[in-house]
């Protein structure tokens, strides 16, 4: 058994300052604890379908900067401390931060083991638990292995690492319902205006009552499904996912992911209008079955293929590959 304890401790990972590995096994943990009742929504719920690859994106991400995170730790270095009072103001932030968010975690979950209730008191606990887990990654960073402090900005920038696994399970999580149901009103209205209006500029005979068009062979409701709401979850982590994974600069990955939710609503709108314009031309029963169900993966493809192809535009160096790693030219 002693043999065993030293072959361990001989891998890199149980080389980490006890606090960090700590740390990863209590997120480890409270993430295992909120899997099962998101993937109970996962399965239930075909708009969060997309969460059962929550942990498996996440890993790979961990996986990915495996690199950086083990150089942290394991290669020591002589770096400047910023002001005391910095790092007390940063300090008390994220312990606020983990404070909170552990007893928000713990309450959702109590909540949810009493009622059983699947929407708010999951909502609650992974909201708690994003938070948590990333004021975790702040304080696991405080020292390397060899127990020099690390800086107020190297501790930061190690926080930086885990945003993707920390906070992209907030997409995979339904929000509450009186939120979920205003933004799905409010696309509704925005996709149905959109359309009569296309429609109508074009000669159509078609009128818009609420957000139900009406045809002369018939009546098309714009429902929940046409809404966006629910490509618009699946684009957003699609968005998140990449801009974590491929790009670098924070007001990159800020962009992408506001693009990511431009494109789902553009393409929701090419969506309808395909669908309305079908329904207008074979019937409004037409449009059900395979043709309403493949206008909705085209959603979800399409941002994506659209944000693949802006990856490369935002990984762009405008410096020639010659001077990039020569500051003195």
């Amino acid at each position: 058994m002693g043999k065993f304890f030293e072959k361990l401790k001989e891998r890199e990972f149980f080389r980490l300052p006890p606090a960090a590995l700590a740390m990863f096994f209590c997120a480890a943990v409270m993430a295992g604890v909120i899997v099962a009742p998101l993937s109970h929504i996962w399965s239930a719920r075909q708009d969060y379908s997309f969460g059962f690859l929550m942990p498996v994106f996440c890993a790979y991400v961990l996986f990915d900067r495996w690199p950086r995170i083990k150089k942290y730790f394991l290669e020591p270095a002589e770096e400047p401390r910023e002001k005391v009072f910095a790092e007390f103001v940063c300090g008390a932030f994220f312990f606020s931060m983990f404070v909170c968010g552990i007893l928000t975690y713990l309450m959702g979950v109590a909540f949810f083991a009493i009622s059983g209730n699947f929407g708010a008191p999951v909502f609650i606990a992974t909201f708690g638990f994003s938070f948590a887990f990333f004021a975790m990654a702040y304080f696991a960073g405080g020292a390397d292995s060899f127990g020099n402090r690390k800086s107020l900005s190297s501790r930061l920038s190690f926080a930086g690492l885990f945003t993707f696994p920390a906070f992209a399970w907030l997409v995979s999580a339904p929000v509450f319902d009186i939120i979920e149901n205003k933004i799905s009103l409010f696309l509704l209205g925005k996709v149905a205006a959109v359309v009569y209006g296309v429609m109508d500029m074009l000669g159509y005979v078609v009128s818009l009552n609420g957000n139900v068009l009406s045809f002369p062979n018939g009546n098309v409701g714009v429902a929940d499904a046409c809404s966006g709401i629910r490509s618009l979850t699946a684009c957003l982590f699609a968005g998140s996912f990449l801009a974590a994974v491929f790009l670098d600069k924070l007001w990159k990955k800020v962009l992408l992911v506001a693009l990511s939710m431009v494109f789902a609503f553009f393409n929701n709108i090419l969506r309808a209008m395909f669908l309305s314009f079908w329904a207008y031309s074979n019937g409004p029963d037409s449009i059900s079955g395979f043709v309403h169900d493949a206008a909705g993966y085209f959603v979800m493809g399409m941002t994506v293929l659209c944000l693949l192809l802006l990856i490369p535009l935002f990984t762009i160096n405008p410096v020639p590959k010659q001077f990039r790693n020569n500051p003195e030219k």
